[in-house]
């Protein structure tokens, strides 16, 4: 007689942890992993994954490790998800089964190892719709009680109640804020250098070679932050709370810098290319994979890879005119779709299968090895969330290329060539030509000009 061997559960262990007091209490992100790894040891479970959120409210559906958790449900990659306790995972109800929705749309069960739930009968429906709700009041009295403590650091003690504070700015004794001299005086120097100089542009090239290597966005930033002249502006409430900041500026410079980029913002609005940009959305990076930058010069539209002009985790240098890419795509694109339709032939006679699994193994252990940085206080959130970003973006873009395509009707293509679609392409208008792009390719990928990798619709 053969015996039937069960099959091991992929498990996913899901972990979250919001404050310091929960850390005191035993439920520690490293208590939690502990408890859950052994758990799935003795049961013999095989782990698939941990996806660790920490500091994120469980009042949040969209926290980020939790919401990849959901993309490897949706892909079938997990049998069950273990957490210790039912508010590690949600504490609203109505997150809670739009969540267990899409466990039960995939066949995906879940447990708590530290508590004992029975969804199968009504008694037990009935308590965890109560263990739930409670533990949402209980978080929305402990955001009451944090509220009323922020409330009274900001206007009272004025201390410091974020990391983030003002560039200039550093957090002092009693947890005060102080001003940094050095930082406050390229402040100054910057101010200055706007008001003379009237070009945004110029001037932060001049803060990146002069002063300090810092982002566009960031410098500009500066020129706009009304820290400088004593103000915080409250993100969650909007409320401006008066001489908060120890002032670095006075109105007047600061007003008129505020002059200044309001007159140029209006005047480049005028003088502005009005014509859509034909690869808006269209064009990767081969590096990073995020999506091109439209830019424009003396009414010329050219592409860059936004993270490269900032020296921002890439170093794909690329400039790409749009005319350029118009007699690329018009002198390739039908050499381009007969090359694709004869591959696609190929593989759907011979059903070769593209295997990247080791990829996509590397690329979870690094976001795995980041966590663990994260959560050991080895690099700070504002690091964590920026390399998050990016790994998950090339994970993603690699399981979506796994993920199983419908199958494509040649014939359609070959009709497209047949039609000659391209026929009177430079006669039409920017708008045509980007809705003409949108309906044959899915991306095009780019290195430089010799390394060009373009994606149709549907393949």
């Amino acid at each position: 007689m053969n015996k039937t061997i069960d099959k091991p559960l992929n498990v996913a262990l899901y972990i979250r942890v919001s404050t310091d007091r929960q850390a005191k209490e035993g439920d520690s992100l490293e208590a939690q992993e502990e408890a859950l790894k052994t758990y799935a040891k003795e049961h013999g479970y095989i782990i698939y994954d941990l996806y660790i959120d920490g500091g994120e409210s469980g009042q949040k559906f969209n926290r980020t490790n939790f919401q990849r958790m959901l993309d490897d449900v949706r892909n079938h990659r997990i049998d069950m998800i273990l957490m210790t306790k039912l508010d590690r995972w949600f504490r609203n109800p109505a997150d809670f089964y739009k969540t267990a929705e899409i466990l039960k749309k995939n066949k995906v069960n879940w447990k708590t190892i530290w508590e004992d739930y029975d969804t199968t009968t009504a008694s037990g429906e009935f308590w965890l719709n109560m263990s739930l709700s409670m533990a949402r009041m209980e978080a929305k009295r402990t955001g009451e009680r944090i509220d009323a403590i922020f409330d009274h650091k900001y206007s009272v003690q004025k201390t410091v109640c974020t990391g983030n504070l003002a560039y200039g700015y550093k957090i002092g004794k009693d947890k005060t804020i102080e001003i940094d001299e050095e930082k406050a005086n390229n402040i100054k120097l910057l101010y200055e250098h706007y008001i003379n100089s009237n070009n945004l542009s110029e001037t932060v090239k001049w803060f990146q070679s002069n002063i300090e290597i810092r982002s566009y966005d960031s410098i500009k930033l500066y020129l706009k932050n009304s820290a400088y002249i004593g103000k915080f502006v409250r993100k969650r409430t909007g409320e401006i709370i008066e001489n908060y900041y120890p002032r670095i500026l006075d109105d007047e410079t600061f007003y008129e810098v505020q002059r200044l980029l309001k007159k140029n913002l209006k005047q480049n609005k005028k003088n502005s290319n009005t014509q859509p940009y034909i690869f808006s959305g269209l064009l990767k990076c081969s590096n990073c994979h995020n999506n091109l930058s439209g830019k424009t010069n003396h009414n010329h539209h050219y592409y860059v890879c936004k993270k490269a002009t900032l020296n921002i985790t890439c170093n794909n240098k690329i400039f790409i005119s749009e005319l350029w890419m118009e007699k690329y795509l018009v002198d390739n694109i039908y050499r381009i779709m007969n090359e694709k339709i004869l591959i696609i032939k190929n593989l759907q006679e011979k059903k070769i299968k593209t295997n990247n699994d080791n990829t996509i193994q590397s690329l979870k252990k690094k976001l795995k090895k980041l966590s663990d940085l994260y959560i050991n206080d080895m690099i700070d959130m504002d690091v964590y969330k920026e390399q998050y970003k990016t790994l998950n973006e090339k994970l993603n873009y690699e399981l979506k290329q796994t993920a199983p395509k419908k199958e494509i009707n040649v014939k359609e293509i070959e009709n497209l060539i047949s039609d000659d679609i391209l026929s009177n392409y430079y006669s039409l208008s920017n708008e045509d030509k980007r809705k003409l792009w949108l309906s044959i390719i899915d991306c095009v990928i780019i290195k430089d000009k010799q390394n060009i990798e373009v994606k149709l619709l549907n393949f």
